[in-house]
């Protein structure tokens, strides 16, 4: 394979819930700091997850996705930390794309951010790259916040989403959505 994974568009699940966004001003400050229910149905405000892909033989494989609040797949790549694989691509070539997409949030939003924020520097730095700047705000630590106490994506899906589990590397970032969209309201 020769770059990113295309990822799958939106189910059109969540653009029963779409209306305009209206950004102005300093941006990143303004859409940053909004309660969740105002990031809903945004194509600034990005939800991002990065981890270990669950590909048999592959150790080192890491799979990247990013949505955005109105539930359009911005983003997908399965993506070797060292070396390649007919499976996987470089970091190298997935930084730039990752990079672009990134550039126009307003905000990232992460469940565990700061590990996710780590992630993707090390990764970075280990090419020889500089790793994204970006907005950040985690989506985990707001939920404590909201005196939930166990804080796992997956128990807060469940709890909050009746949707069926969503196969695939986006799966993640829509479990994230739900958990936003149903606390919001």
């Amino acid at each position: 394979m020769s770059g990113p994974i295309p990822a799958k568009p939106a189910s059109g699940r969540w653009r029963r819930f779409w209306r305009p966004s209206t950004v102005s001003g300093d941006r990143q400050t303004e859409v940053g700091n909004l309660p969740w229910r105002d990031l809903l149905n945004r194509r600034d405000a990005l939800i991002l997850d990065i981890g270990p892909a669950r590909a048999a033989g592959h150790s080192d494989v890491l799979q990247i996705a990013l949505i955005d609040t109105t539930g359009a797949a911005r983003f997908a790549a399965r993506f070797a930390a060292e070396g390649t694989s007919a499976e996987v691509v470089p970091w190298s070539r997935v930084h730039d794309p990752l990079v672009r997409a990134l550039e126009g949030a307003g905000v990232v939003l992460a469940w565990d951010a700061p590990s996710k924020v780590r992630l993707l520097a090390r990764t970075a730095r280990k090419h020889g790259l500089p790793p994204p700047t970006v907005p950040w705000r985690d989506l985990r630590a707001e939920y404590r916040r909201l005196g939930y106490l166990n804080d796992s994506l997956t128990t807060a899906a469940r709890l909050h989403s009746a949707g069926g589990v969503i196969p695939g590397p986006l799966a993640s970032c829509y479990r994230t959505l739900a958990v936003m969209d149903a606390c919001s309201n």
